[in-house]
């Protein structure tokens, strides 16, 4: 009986993750390069043209292909790096 509540709830949750995607949202599925030319042709900032590449996620070995505009990839850089620099200069850091 208790195998039964579990697997009820377990459909559930999926049933419930999949009506909380919607289609229509903006951007679609991205999947090709096709996908990712036809897209940024309807975009005229430089910044805003996705750029897609094929990265090995964390926790998987499987690699996916990861799309950023050129600014959220320009924000993830700075972000980092200023990670780096706050390890470096800190007094427990690992540029001591």
């Amino acid at each position: 009986m208790n195998k039964i509540g579990l697997v009820i709830g377990l459909l559930s949750l999926l049933i419930a993750c999949e009506t909380s995607y919607d289609p229509n949202d903006g951007i679609g599925r991205i999947r090709t390069q096709r996908d990712v030319d036809a897209y940024n042709a309807t975009v005229s900032a430089t910044d805003d043209k996705l750029v897609c590449t094929r990265e090995s996620v964390i926790g998987s070995n499987i690699r996916q292909f990861v799309c950023l505009t050129a600014r959220q990839r320009e924000q993830q850089r700075i972000a980092i790096q200023a990670g780096l620099d706050d390890i470096r200069n800190s007094p427990a850091g690992l540029g001591q």
